[in-house]
């Protein structure tokens, strides 16, 4: 059976029976087997855990393409539409009004996935599944092997920690940066603001480039939680392995151009409270805001999006 069909297309398993002569039952479990075995034999080889070399080329792909220092991946939820489990009652019925799981992803700077946590209840919040995912608990735990804190440039005397970059819906970290309020924003802030959200947007190129060739993330799976999980385990996976092989920058800044009326803010549910940030966030923000805004970090560009 070609697979390959069915994650390109999303044809429903009643539909392919009539092109392959099988059962929809046995098409179902013919998919579920062959996306766990891609997610078994691919995932160490196009998703494997970062080491420290790999965060620091990470940090550097995003200095040059994205023009933020100390980057090293950027943070973003999807939700992946799924039909309503028997008896899941309002678990899985996100806020966007349909039930899904929610794939949380960590991209690199050429719209790679680095990490990625697949499965969550459709109605947890993006800071939620965050703080419950492995990858927010080896965060918190200072267990991803990050490379210690470096200079960002050579006339700055100071050592800066390396990032991961998210929207409003994250938490803000010593590790982790988000944008400052839309309230009360100083021309400086919004400067930062433009300047997180310009490296922060290709994790949205990166879940746009992988629904353009697997369509069957573009309309609502009709399969449960857990196949829909291995499902996009092994979408996921795919689309590492197609953008290693054919290393298309230009559909990255196709996909970067049609988002760019996006460029501010997005709107969010379950905004996290900016009390609750540590001090050495809050600093940190200020830091790297202090440094778009100085002739050391900017660049010629980011006046016009001030307005």
């Amino acid at each position: 059976m070609n697979y390959e069909n069915y994650l390109a297309t999303g044809e429903r398993f009643q539909r392919l029976h009539y092109h392959f002569r099988l059962g929809a039952t046995t098409i179902g479990i013919i998919v579920d087997s062959v996306c766990s075995a891609i997610w078994k034999l691919l995932s160490p080889i196009y998703l494997p855990s970062p080491k420290k070399d790999d965060w620091i080329k990470i940090a550097n792909d995003f200095y040059e393409i994205w023009n933020f220092p100390n980057c090293i991946g950027a943070i973003d939820g999807k939700h992946i539409s799924i039909i309503c489990p028997p008896g899941a009652g309002s678990e899985y019925y996100n806020y966007k009004g349909f039930h899904s799981i929610v794939l949380q992803a960590v991209v690199d700077a050429h719209a790679k996935f680095i990490v990625i946590d697949v499965g969550d209840y459709g109605r947890s919040s993006d800071s939620g599944i965050f703080k419950e995912s492995q990858f927010g608990k080896q965060l918190f735990q200072n267990k991803l092997d990050l490379p210690a804190p470096k200079k960002i440039n050579q006339n700055i005397n100071e050592d800066f920690p390396f990032v991961f970059v998210g929207d409003e819906a994250y938490p803000l970290l010593p590790n982790l940066m988000r944008p400052f309020p839309r309230r009360n924003l100083t021309n400086e802030k919004r400067i930062y603001n433009y300047r997180q959200s310009r490296a922060r947007r290709i994790v949205e190129c990166a879940f746009g480039i992988m629904v353009k060739r697997f369509n069957v993330l573009e309309n609502k799976m009709l399969v449960g939680p857990e196949k829909a999980t291995k499902i996009t385990q092994a979408v996921c996976v795919l689309h590492n392995l197609i953008m290693t092989r054919e290393a298309n920058f230009v559909e990255v800044h196709n996909q970067i151009e049609n988002s760019n009326d996006q460029m501010g803010i997005r709107n969010t549910t379950n905004i996290v409270d900016h009390n609750r940030c540590s001090t050495a966030a809050i600093e940190l923000r200020n830091k790297f805001m202090d440094y778009f805004n100085s002739e050391n970090g900017s660049v010629p560009w980011q006046d016009q999006y001030l307005v």
